[in-house]
C-alpha cells in the first residue's frame, strides 16, 4: 500500500464524568479545558496532541443519588412467591442503581431462577475483577 494513501495515526479518547455537580454551569469550552488538562496531566504523550473535535453532553438526571440508607429498601431478586424474580437497577445488587446495576441485576435473577430450578453449577455473574493501580488506595 502507498504510505500516502495511509490515515494519519490518532487516537480516539472518550470521558464519561457522572454526577459532576460543579460541571453543570461550566461552558462547552471550560469542560473540555479541564477534561485536557487532566488527560496531559495523567498521559504525558497526550501534551504533544492536537485536539481534532469535541462533544460536551449534560445529563444532570444521569445519575441517581439516594439518601443515606436507601440500600435496605431494594428488593433481592428472590421474591416470596415461587417463579417470580426481580431484576432491575433499583434491586440490591450491591452496586448503584445504573446501568451496569441493572445488568447485574438481571445476572443475579437469571441465577436465581436457575438456583431454584436446581441449576446450582450455573453461574452467571462473574467476579469482581481484583483492585489494580490507584484503585487498590480506595478499595480494602
Amino acid at each position: 500500500m502507498d504510505k500516502g494513501a495511509l490515515a494519519p495515526e490518532g487516537s480516539y479518547i472518550e470521558l464519561v464524568v457522572s454526577a459532576s455537580k460543579s460541571l453543570i454551569d461550566k461552558s462547552r469550552t471550560e469542560i473540555v479545558d479541564l477534561a485536557l488538562a487532566e488527560v496531559r496531566e495523567f498521559f504525558p504523550a497526550a501534551r504533544a496532541a492536537t485536539l481534532l473535535k469535541s462533544t460536551v453532553i449534560k445529563e444532570v438526571h444521569a445519575t441517581y443519588s439516594p439518601r443515606p440508607g436507601i440500600d435496605t429498601y431494594r428488593p433481592p431478586q428472590v421474591t416470596p412467591w415461587p417463579r417470580v424474580f426481580l431484576a432491575g437497577d433499583w434491586t440490591a445488587t450491591g452496586w448503584p442503581a445504573t446501568m451496569e446495576g441493572a445488568v447485574r441485576s438481571g445476572y443475579l435473577a437469571a441465577q436465581a431462577l436457575t438456583n431454584a430450578a436446581g441449576l446450582t453449577d450455573k453461574k452467571f455473574l462473574a467476579p469482581d475483577l481484583p483492585a489494580s493501580g490507584l484503585m487498590r488506595l480506595f478499595l480494602p
